[in-house]
């Protein structure tokens, strides 16, 4: 945060007239949440000014702002005020945690549906009695972000099953026959997985997404006939791809998460995908909107502009350090829909 926008931040918290016991406790609670918290940048570390903590505790705090608060919001670019604070995941599971629940983890999907997971540890009578509190819990801290596109999922973690002896039988026998069948064809895989309660075969493909693709169908079909061949019938069949671990020296991963997050946990922007390319460095955004739509370019452009104006802020021109980059916003229908 420059020193232009910290003075005005200052300027504007000092006219918000609180009263003095809300205040000293709102700090109290935004300190806890603030203290030794930080963000990895590989080996940067960025940590928050007490203003800074104290400015978004009070934002997530309170379901509320007044309008000199909002004023002051308003000053701070969008994807910047995202990169400032902590990311959501983290935030929501220690503002639970914070309030005495038994939280296991926190976590979003975004395929097929946004979805904001919340996991309970405890009894079945703990689970039943807390989840709606739960839920509504992250709802408003959601909303106090302003992030509207996630459904909350609150889920109780399963106890570990030990398999009896038939079942892990089966795994063996199961497990060992694909892994031979997928050598003997020479697929690139690096490991073979079995679940016999849930009738499922997990294999993971090691290669390019072209690859992948193109012995997805045939690994598939081929471990369907190895099971039914040793007489276990109605299994289905996980073929996934091995990802490629992310460097830490990789500028497009240190920068991506917060446009992820930014872009993602807003319908009015209608981003389905957020992703990068090392070389040359490019900020690929995938929407819901189609290329014909009347409003597809002043969406693109917008999209595009937020994103510029996080790369210009001072520590992302750290990160960068004067590479050049490209942004691409795409429609549905994958046409680029910005300049």
């Amino acid at each position: 945060m420059n020193d232009y926008l910290s003075n005005n931040v200052k300027k504007e918290v000092d006219k918000i007239k609180i009263p003095e016991v809300k205040l000293d406790q709102a700090i109290e609670n935004a300190i806890k949440r603030g203290k030794k918290k930080k963000r990895s940048l590989g080996k940067k570390v960025i940590y928050f000014s007490s203003a800074a903590v104290l400015l978004f505790g009070l934002l997530i705090g309170s379901a509320f702002v007044s309008p000199a608060m909002a004023k002051v919001i308003s000053n701070i670019p969008y994807l910047g005020s995202v990169f400032q604070s902590e990311p959501i995941s983290g935030l929501i599971f220690d503002e639970l945690k914070e309030k005495g629940y038994k939280i296991s983890g926190t976590g979003t999907t975004y395929s097929p549906h946004k979805i904001f997971h919340v996991t309970l540890e405890g009894s079945d009578d703990y689970y039943n009695e807390v989840k709606d509190e739960v839920k509504q819990t992250v709802r408003e801290i959601l909303k106090s972000k302003g992030y509207d596109a996630y459904t909350v999922e609150v889920t109780k973690v399963r106890k570990d099953y030990v398999l009896n002896n038939e079942e892990m039988n089966e795994k063996n026998i199961i497990e060992t026959a694909v892994t031979k069948e997928l050598k003997q064809k020479n697929y690139k895989f690096d490991r073979v997985q079995t679940d016999p309660t849930e009738k499922t075969i997990f294999i993971n493909i090691v290669g390019s997404k072209k690859y992948y693709n193109s012995v997805q169908d045939d690994v598939e079909k081929m471990a369907l006939e190895v099971a039914d061949g040793n007489a276990y019938t109605s299994y289905k069949i996980n073929v996934t791809r091995v990802t490629v671990e992310i460097r830490k020296s990789d500028k497009g991963a240190q920068i991506t998460s917060t446009i992820a997050e930014g872009l993602m946990s807003k319908k009015e922007f209608k981003v389905t995908g957020v992703g990068y390319k090392s070389k040359p460095l490019s900020f690929i955004i995938s929407t819901s909107i189609l290329s014909s739509d009347p409003k597809a370019q002043a969406l693109g452009t917008e999209i595009e502009s937020m994103i510029v104006e996080f790369l210009k802020s001072e520590e992302i021109l750290t990160i960068l350090d004067k590479e050049p980059y490209e942004i691409i916003v795409k429609s549905k229908d994958k046409k680029k829909i910005n300049p």
